[in-house]
C-alpha cells in the first residue's frame, strides 16, 4: 500500500525506486517481502548496488518471482484485468489471506502493472528461447551480496514453484526453507514461520 501512495508508475522497475530510497535512508538490519514485495525489494538491492552501496540487511523473502513467471501456469496477470474488487476479496479471503480495502482506488494502477508483467513475462520466455541469460546478466554468479533466505511454498495457487526454483539459482540464498502456507504467509501457524525469519537473522554469515 506504502509504494502505490507514494509512487504513480504501473513499472515495477520504476517502484522499486522508492524502496530503494526507503532502505537506503531507513538501513533496516531485516527485510521481509512476498508477492510483488519479492521483485520490488531485489530490484531496490541491486539499484543501490549499482550505486556503491550494498544494505548489510538479511533477506527473507516468502513466494514471489523475478524471472520465469509462466502466466500460462499463473494466470492472475490475465484474471485480473476482468476482476472486480469484491471477486478479488471473496478469493483471497478463501484462501486465508485478507485485503486492505484502500486498495480499491489503486485497482486500475493494479490491472496496468499486471499487464506490464504479462509483456515482462513474454519477453523473459523469448530471452531465455534465445540463450541470452548470460547476456543479460544471468550467469550463474550471486547477483546480491546480502543474505538471502528463501521460505518457500509448494502449494501456491498462484506462483508456480518453478519461479522460486529460479529465485534460488539467480539469488543464491544462504537457505531455502520449504513450508505449505499456500499463498498467504500469515495464514500458517506463527510457531512455524516466525522462528524460521529470527533463526536466519540470528545466523552468522
Amino acid at each position: 500500500m506504502e509504494v502505490l501512495e507514494h509512487t504513480d508508475s504501473a513499472d515495477l522497475k520504476g517502484m522499486s525506486r522508492y524502496v530503494a530510497a526507503q532502505i537506503e535512508a531507513f538501513e533496516p538490519e531485516s527485510i521481509v517481502c512476498h508477492d510483488y514485495g519479492v521483485p520490488l525489494t531485489l530490484l531496490a538491492l541491486l539499484h543501490l548496488q549499482r550505486k556503491g552501496k550494498s544494505p548489510s540487511a538479511k533477506i527473507t523473502l516468502f513466494n514471489g518471482a523475478f524471472r520465469r513467471l509462466d502466466i500460462f501456469k499463473s494466470p492472475m496477470p490475465f484474471r485480473i484485468q476482468l476482476m472486480t474488487l469484491n471477486k478479488a476479496v471473496r478469493e483471497v479471503e478463501s484462501r486465508g489471506g485478507s485485503v486492505d480495502l484502500r486498495l480499491k482506488k489503486y485497482l486500475p494502477r493494479i490491472r496496468a502493472i499486471n499487464r506490464l508483467i504479462i509483456a515482462y513475462s513474454l519477453a523473459d520466455k523469448m530471452l531465455s528461447k534465445l540463450g541470452l541469460d548470460e547476456f543479460m546478466g544471468y550467469g550463474g554468479k550471486p547477483l546480491i551480496r546480502s543474505p538471502i533466505q528463501i521460505i518457500a511454498s509448494t502449494d501456491d495457487p498462484y506462483i508456480p514453484f518453478e519461479s522460486i526454483e529460479q529465485l534460488r539459482k539467480d539469488f543464491s540464498p544462504q537457505r531455502v526453507v520449504k513450508v505449505k502456507y499456500g499463498h498467504f504467509p500469515y495464514s500458517a501457524s506463527k510457531k512455524t514461520i516466525l522462528p524460521l525469519v529470527e533463526e536466519f537473522e540470528n545466523m552468522t554469515h
